[in-house]
């Protein structure tokens, strides 16, 4: 397993173009890391809030350019871009109490994808990934793990479908270290506070509880550190002797 570092070096040859592509930019991480190779890049998002936040995180980037757009509509051209990164695809069907997989949906979405971009990345959580199991802290019904599998089968199929081949693909990893089990929790509680928000200081202990417990199993406890594994796959039209097996 690479570094994060390694995987950028990865996909530079794919990343060094023109006009690239965001789907989903989020806070902006994965954006900066775009906006190192690409001419120009446009993000897309739905979030007021990410969008402010992104800004902030991004404001030393002159090449970018963010917009709140729906990935299913997107208002660009065919073929609009040199590569498409998309870093949530497995997320773009959250939904509430009740666990569903929209694969309609995300069917939609990748329509739209393979539309405006003959290169297609995808970087998200491997099945695997303890994020999975921390997601249920804040959604007991949410099953991560088998919405990403769904969300790869229906891509692998879909993509074969449009004529795109794999030609890269390996697994990285997110790791981030804390000073102290209070500093690490609270960045966990932080991480989804979006799902939800401990509404007093008994449910913030028994939700510490249950990410301390996850934690502890995954031996990154005891030196505070939580390590995301993380696939990465390159799709390209019509490249059948690059293909990988």
């Amino acid at each position: 397993m690479i570094n994060f570092a390694e995987m950028w070096k990865r996909l530079e040859k794919y990343l060094k173009v023109d006009n690239a592509l965001e789907q989903g930019f989020s806070n902006g991480k994965y954006t900066k890391e775009l906006a190192k190779y690409a001419k120009h890049v446009t993000g897309i998002d739905l979030s007021m809030d990410f969008l402010e936040m992104a800004k902030e995180n991004l404001a030393n980037c002159s090449n970018v350019e963010l917009l709140i757009m729906d990935a299913e509509k997107m208002q660009f051209e065919d073929k609009s871009f040199d590569v498409l990164l998309n870093t949530s695809f497995h997320e773009f069907d959250l939904s509430g109490d009740i666990y569903s997989v929209d694969l309609e949906l995300k069917r939609r979405i990748l329509k739209e994808m393979v539309r405006v971009s003959n290169c297609i990345i995808f970087v998200e959580p491997t099945e695997n990934a303890v994020t999975n199991e921390l997601f249920k802290v804040f959604n007991p019904n949410e099953n991560h793990s088998d919405r990403i599998y769904q969300s790869n089968s229906l891509i692998a199929d879909f993509v074969k479908e449009q004529g795109y081949v794999l030609v890269e693909s390996g697994l990285t990893f997110n790791k981030d270290t804390f000073a102290t089990q209070k500093d690490l929790e609270n960045e966990m509680l932080d991480w989804w506070s979006d799902i939800k928000v401990p509404q007093n200081d008994e449910e913030k202990e028994e939700m510490i509880k249950q990410i301390d417990s996850i934690l502890e199993k995954a031996g990154m406890l005891q030196d505070l550190y939580v390590t995301e594994e993380i696939g990465f796959k390159v799709y390209k039209k019509g490249e059948e002797n690059g293909s990988i097996s």
